[in-house]
């Protein structure tokens, strides 16, 4: 009996069923980030991207993580009212690289007090530095 109840024990904490998923790992870091938007702080979210990561938007720029960050000091208000959803998730993980692409649906009022809603085709890339999941690419396409 003994040995059982060891086992489970080691099965139970082993197991995926009661871990955190990978994907639920990484949406973790993308409301990490939108988080940092509404507040205007990237100071928690700064840890999850690499120094070198490389972002592209809306504008089709390749943007730094400092520029990123600076948006996020600036970010506009609408980030208060706004709200982000994730579907379709789909993270492939070969070794310590990750590649996730999901839809993501951005919904805010706009400043003449209308709801909207904006759709975006995300695909990001990670690296695991030690137990850390990074960020080093990010691509937004508008759909």
């Amino acid at each position: 009996m003994k040995t059982i109840l060891i086992f489970l024990i080691l099965f139970l904490t082993q197991s995926d069923l009661f871990s955190q998923t990978e994907d639920s790992a990484f949406i973790d870091i993308m409301k990490t980030e939108f988080e940092a938007f509404q507040k205007k702080d990237p100071t928690v979210w700064t840890k999850y991207a690499d120094k070198d990561a490389v972002f592209t938007g809306l504008d089709n720029n390749f943007k730094t993580k400092n520029q990123i960050m600076e948006e996020m000091k600036n970010a506009s208000d609408i980030f208060n009212s706004g709200k982000e959803t994730y579907d379709n998730v789909i993270t492939k993980i070969f070794g310590d690289t990750a590649i996730l692409s999901c839809l993501t649906t951005f919904t805010f009022t706009s400043s003449d007090g209308n709801r909207k809603s904006l759709k975006f085709k995300f695909t990001r890339v990670h690296i695991k530095v030690g137990t850390v999941w990074k960020l080093v690419y990010h691509s937004a396409i508008p759909i």
